[in-house]
């Protein structure tokens, strides 16, 4: 369900995340350069620009410049409610986010705010009141010429969502060794936490420490985000965008999910979702190409995954089933047949029982970096069933762990 108001609430220091007072506006603060009016005979702007931040003001000319679409109008914020609907996009820059929050606008797509890379924090609390994206320059600039007119962008990564068919069946650490063994394997990989009772996969990683933006930053990230590159904590060479364990934290809507998948997508190789079971969470599921449930090694573990996959394919769904030896279940030998049979699904591929799993996951140590290296290597082997990553030139297949 959206959550966002119908119309854009003016932010009040204090409810909204971020420091307790307006901060200054780092970066220069010049008197602003307004970019040049078109002339008789030129194209009308299908853009406005509300700001005065030169540095911002100079980024936006040089990105229209290459273009053939004109450059934005610049307005003051007094004079953007007159073009708030009949314009295709609304550049802010951070400057300007308190005065354009206040006039209390009603919500709309294709609003981008503006800010260098000293600004994202206040870009963070001022992106839900405006309900705006963020752009960040020079790091963004493909992404302010999209929205200024500019090609489409390449396409995106594949999505592999990963959901537990039971309680223990291990889904957060195989979302996790999937997203290693493309890391290990050269890609660019990013895991998403789609499950907010499951105490933040950041743990898994032991990046519960590191800085970046987890959910409840991106919470209210509508109609784009930009690139994700840098800002996200994570851990051995895989970025995660994880939920919080602090009362209070907020959790995104679909639209959010949505705007930051799409730039997951843009920014990464391979985008892997941990995904809850749980209503209403696991309608989530429909957002990735291929869905893989996760069984334990137990007859009743299987029985519960076939229950999960079942649900799935009452959703349109089609998904596969990853098993782990081990127990006293028919994974113990392996008999992928029995297993199919078993659950009724195709099955994508067996996980090797690793006693050292739970030990690494208690010390938040990256599974694919103390795991033998037959678990990486069926993790590596799931990522080829599925086709999940599209080639990056000749490498050699690294594998974790000892045998």
């Amino acid at each position: 369900m959206d959550v966002l108001p119908r119309r854009a609430r003016a932010a009040t220091p204090g409810t909204d995340r971020g420091p307790a007072t307006r901060t200054t506006p780092s970066g220069p603060t010049a008197p602003a350069r307004r970019l040049p009016i078109p002339s008789r005979g030129v194209p009308v702007a299908t853009s406005v620009l509300v700001g005065e931040r030169t540095d911002l003001l100079r980024a936006v000319e040089s990105v229209t410049a290459a273009l053939t679409t004109p450059p934005p109008d610049s307005l003051p914020p007094t004079q953007l409610p007159a073009r708030w609907s009949a314009t295709d996009a609304v550049l802010i820059t951070v400057d300007a986010a308190p005065a354009v929050a206040e006039l209390g606008l009603p919500a709309r797509d294709g609003v981008h705010l503006l800010g260098a890379e000293t600004d994202v924090d206040e870009l963070c609390r001022w992106s839900g009141p405006l309900g705006a994206s963020l752009v960040v320059v020079p790091r963004d600039t493909p992404v302010l010429g999209r929205a200024l007119g500019g090609p489409p962008p390449r396409e995106g990564a594949r999505t592999l969502a990963v959901v537990s068919g039971g309680g223990g069946a291990g889904a957060s650490t195989t979302a996790a060794g999937l997203a290693g063994a493309a890391a290990l394997d050269g890609h660019r990989p990013v895991l998403v936490d789609l499950d907010p009772w499951a105490g933040g996969i950041d743990l898994l990683l032991g990046a519960e420490r590191s800085p970046g933006w987890r959910w409840d930053d991106l919470a209210r990230a509508h109609g784009g985000v930009g690139s994700l590159a840098g800002r996200l904590p994570g851990g051995g060479g895989v970025d995660v965008i994880t939920m919080g364990r602090t009362p209070g934290d907020r959790l995104p809507d679909d639209r959010a999910v949505d705007s930051v998948l799409a730039a997951a997508r843009a920014t990464y190789d391979l985008v892997v979702l941990d995904v809850s079971p749980r209503p209403p969470w696991d309608r989530h599921l429909a957002r990735a190409g291929t869905v893989l449930v996760v069984a334990g090694p137990g007859v009743r573990q299987l029985a519960s995954a076939r229950q999960i996959a079942l649900h799935c394919g009452e959703d349109g769904l089609e998904p596969a089933i990853a098993a782990r030896r081990g127990g006293g279940g028919p994974t113990r030998e392996a008999d992928r047949q029995l297993v199919a049979e078993t659950v009724g699904f195709p099955v994508a591929g067996m996980l090797p029982h690793d006693a050292r799993l739970p030990v690494a996951a208690e010390r938040g140590d990256p599974p694919w970096r103390v795991a033998r290296r037959a678990w990486v290597a069926a993790c590596g082997d799931l990522l080829a069933t599925f086709d999940a990553l599209r080639p990056t030139g000749p490498a050699s297949r690294r594998r974790g762990g000892d045998r």
